[in-house]
């Protein structure tokens, strides 16, 4: 079981990765913005962070920098459903553990997040 932190600008994507990783027997939190992730993650430590690249306001590489500030150690994996190769190669380069595409493979992704807690463990 793992502390994972959900964040999308899509509450229906949140709400969809949620019920999928509470499945799989995780503690899933949930927030909508980079905003609200940051204050999360001020108040607790989360196992890995699935974080989406295109929001308004603060977006996802930003959201990953700070990130990475509260907690150089953190889990973070990106996702969007934009084919932004650029942005994507600057997540990578922030320090995340991976990118996913949407719609979502979840047996993909749930591989992916294995790997990327067994690797913080």
């Amino acid at each position: 079981m793992a502390r994972v932190l959900v964040v999308d600008d899509e509450r229906e994507i949140v709400r969809m990765l949620a019920e999928f990783l509470a499945r799989l027997g995780h503690v899933v939190a949930e927030a909508h913005s980079g905003a609200e992730a940051l204050a999360l993650a001020r108040r607790r430590r989360f196992d890995a962070v699935l974080l989406d690249i295109l929001m308004p306001g603060m977006d996802g590489n930003e959201t990953l920098r700070r990130l990475r500030a509260l907690d150089p150690g953190a889990v973070v994996i990106m996702i969007s459903g934009a084919a932004d190769e650029k942005a994507s190669e600057e997540s990578l380069a922030l320090g995340a553990f991976d990118y996913i595409r949407k719609p979502f493979d979840f047996p993909h992704l749930e591989t992916v997040l294995a790997t990327a807690l067994a690797m913080r463990a």
